[in-house]
């Protein structure tokens, strides 16, 4: 697992003691005790440890070492030290962590981490896991290509919890905000829609309605972007126009302009784009679409502006330097089209489809 060659790293965090031989702890006598550094730090500096152990933080020690390692030699002999000394070792992982997560947020993921290795079946542990799992991901330090991971392992583990019991709302709302934040608003909005129905806490009730309000409109703008996909433009016209009589939003503009130019309403289409351009739509495929609807409904000249606009922003855009060429061709600017192909053959990123079509061009105008 991947992952795991990333905790073994936090063993480092780990400093490890012998007992004095007249300590009075039987189990622990052989062992090379783990204690987690910034504790032992902690401890010398208060006195607390100068004179006796604190069985407390070595116990912690143990799971933070499982949680780092769980292939660590002495694991075994810790697991065993834990069940005597524990009566629930998830609860222990789980309170310990909630106590460190605000002053050191990796000791609290190592603490449920330990918890988890050793009991995945104690929801609220693994809840609390896989919480502050994910949200790993988008530290600096995490390699881009590691970053899924995090994310998978925490969806896994969140998704096991509600297989096994569909009543446990806060796992519901965790896969809301994974969903949120990943950009997946419609599965966001169905899990924060099923924890909201299983919890009755109007506190928990009032948090939950927060974030549906806060990613309701882009969970609509991707059901019409669904729509969209699956060629019923109709629907997502309704989608989008009922998002733009709450709010004016560029993308849901521009979408919306797809919509209507797909049902050839290219009038509405052109509209909608021009909207979009001036509430902040400024990528080229705005530009583009937006041309096209006007070469469409036949504004051949308003297209050919359009598209020069477009340029200024992304000069060396193939997909709207080939549509100038187009209209330009349409308009008999035979010369100015010429220049145009000629030089967007000089690029090295076109994609075969323009390459081909450009050749057919040039044999057909002989140009």
């Amino acid at each position: 697992m991947k992952l795991d060659n990333y905790f073994r790293q936090f063993v480092e965090k780990l400093g490890y003691i012998d007992l004095k031989e007249d300590a009075s702890y039987d189990l622990l006598g052989d062992l090379p005790l783990p204690i987690y550094l910034d504790d032992m730090k902690k401890g010398l500096v208060s006195g607390d440890m100068e004179n006796k152990i604190n069985l407390d933080l070595i116990l912690q020690g143990m799971l933070i070492n499982i949680g780092a390692d769980q292939d660590f030699l002495h694991n075994y002999e810790y697991i065993n030290v834990l069940n005597h000394y524990i009566k629930d070792i998830t609860h222990f992982s789980s309170s310990n962590a909630i106590e460190a997560m605000d002053y050191d947020y990796d000791k609290a993921l190592l603490l449920l981490r330990g918890g988890y290795i050793l009991n995945p079946m104690d929801r609220y542990n693994s809840y609390n896991y896989a919480r502050l799992l994910w949200p790993m991901a988008y530290k600096e330090e995490i390699k881009e290509k590691e970053k899924d991971d995090f994310v998978r392992e925490a969806l896994r583990i969140l998704q096991e919890i509600i297989t096994a019991n569909d009543e446990f709302a806060i796992a519901y709302y965790e896969l809301g905000n994974i969903y949120s934040n990943i950009g997946e608003y419609l599965k966001a909005r169905n899990y924060y829609n099923n924890a909201l129905r299983r919890t009755d806490s109007e506190t928990a009730k009032e948090e939950v309605r927060e974030k549906l309000a806060e990613i309701n409109d882009n969970a609509e703008i991707e059901e019409a972007l669904y729509y969209i996909g699956k060629s019923n433009y109709n629907e997502a016209v309704m989608k989008l126009t009922g998002i733009l009589s709450q709010r004016k939003r560029a993308d849901a503009y521009y979408y919306l302009g797809v919509a209507y130019q797909n049902l050839a309403q290219y009038e509405n289409s052109i509209m909608a784009f021009q909207n979009g351009i001036n509430e902040g739509a400024d990528f080229r495929e705005a530009y583009n679409d937006y041309a096209i609807s006007l070469y469409m409904n036949k504004e051949v000249e308003k297209a050919l502006t359009v598209i020069q606009e477009g340029l200024k922003k992304y000069p060396e855009d193939p997909r709207l330097t080939y549509n100038k060429i187009q209209i330009n061709l349409s308009l008999g600017n035979i010369k100015q089209a010429k220049d145009d192909i000629d030089n967007l053959l000089t690029y090295d990123d076109l994609t075969e489809e323009i390459i081909t079509n450009l050749n057919i061009l040039k044999n057909q105008f002989n140009i």
